[in-house]
């Protein structure tokens, strides 16, 4: 009866570890996409492409227009 007990709680322990280790590790990817995706946003906040804007003439001749300066950036 004695050996009986104790192999339910090895095997209860064992669950309960493997159980563990695997919500653990799902943890630890999520970590590191939540990581990768903040450096992600810092990236694209820190290197924007520069505006460019254009202009069309009646006649349909495309015009580069001068890059306007904005205020804060």
């Amino acid at each position: 009866m004695q050996g009986r007990k104790h192999q339910i709680a090895r095997l209860q322990s064992d669950f309960y570890r493997d159980q563990f280790r695997k919500i653990w590790r799902w943890i630890m990817y999520a970590i590191v996409i939540m990581f990768l995706l903040v450096l992600m946003i810092v990236y694209f906040v820190l290197f924007q492409p520069s505006l460019t804007f254009y202009a069309n003439t009646t006649n349909g001749k495309i015009l580069n227009m001068p890059t306007p300066k904005i205020r804060g950036a």
